[in-house]
């Protein structure tokens, strides 16, 4: 384990360390790049997709703890994921906000558009920056899990 990568888990609680590691070890042996940069309020680290180079999730460190963001560009082709989703996590994604480039609005012309997807039945059209962006807590794992692993293919 290199030395920037153990500073970086060094800040996450202790409570969650052995998640991120475990994370860690399953997307860097599918094949995952991770990058960990240093920022204002701590490290950011992203890991890429092996298959096709993009961001597929990132942590952020907020006043209010650890956060995850995922970009879940295939989440339209799994909407059993969302399904079993609990109710605080399928809040935080409906309070997400909006894509204005699906809902015709505009938005940074560098922007590759969020997500279109059904979830209990609801079709939403969230922002990729905001849509999949949960706290890093225990009841959390095991969702943030299975969405990693439907992207990750």
């Amino acid at each position: 384990m290199d030395e920037t990568f153990q500073l970086f888990l060094n800040d996450i609680p202790v409570e969650s360390q052995g998640f991120v590691l475990e994370l860690d070890q399953f997307l860097t042996a599918k094949g995952s790049k991770r990058t960990i940069k240093s920022a204002k309020s701590g490290f950011v680290t992203s890991y890429s997709s092996p298959a096709s180079g993009r961001t597929l999730l990132n942590y952020v460190f907020r006043k209010t703890g650890v956060k995850m963001r995922i970009y879940a560009e295939h989440i339209g082709e799994h909407p059993e994921i969302l399904s079993d989703f609990p109710a605080h996590l399928k809040a935080e994604i409906i309070k997400a906000g909006d894509c204005k480039k699906l809902t015709g609005g505009n938005c940074s012309p560098t922007c590759t558009a969020g997500y279109s997807f059904v979830m209990d039945g609801v079709e939403y059209k969230k922002c990729k920056n905001t849509a999949f962006f949960h706290s890093l807590t225990e009841e959390n794992f095991e969702y943030i899990l299975k969405l990693i692993k439907a992207e990750i293919r």
